[in-house]
């Protein structure tokens, strides 16, 4: 699987080190996640579908948000109504599933260019992560039993 990565050079880094991407659902945001972030080591990405988590500063497009679901003000909504449209993931996402704001989760995820997503639902996404990753490209894994994994793919950058 390719890990997305972006250019970064905060905190003392060189300019070409590499900062992986990470899509955040709503309690997988820990702590030890925006230490990481704080270090440089990853960019976290976030769509407040159900709840504003205050931790994730980067929102994205939620994929098929509707206006009622975001949770944001106009001013920090990000992209245009347009970058709202899902993606042909979306439908084969719910269809695995079933939930639709999983599935819009993982497809924000995955049109913002992250190649991982952190979750703390192990019923309904983190036992499905296999499957994701066949159809979506995305690594899921389960915060926290999984943070060891995490900094492990950060660090590699």
């Amino acid at each position: 699987m390719a890990t997305s990565w972006i250019n970064r050079a905060p905190l003392g880094h060189q300019t070409g080190e590499k900062m992986l991407l990470v899509y955040v659902d709503t309690g997988g945001m820990l702590k030890e996640v925006a230490a990481l972030e704080a270090a440089g080591l990853l960019k976290t990405h976030y769509f407040p579908f159900e709840q504003r988590n205050r931790r994730v500063k980067a929102f994205v497009p939620g994929s098929g948000a509707s206006w009622k679901q975001s949770n944001l003000s106009w001013k920090e909504a990000p992209g245009t109504w347009n970058d709202y449209k899902p993606s042909a993931l979306f439908e084969p996402l719910r269809k695995l599933l079933g939930a639709k704001v999983d599935a819009q989760h993982l497809d924000s995820g995955v049109k913002a260019g992250c190649s991982v997503f952190l979750t703390s639902d192990k019923t309904d996404i983190w036992s499905k992560r296999d499957a994701i990753q066949a159809l979506a490209n995305i690594r899921v894994l389960h915060m926290p039993s999984e943070l060891a994994t995490l900094r492990q793919l950060a660090n590699q950058g």
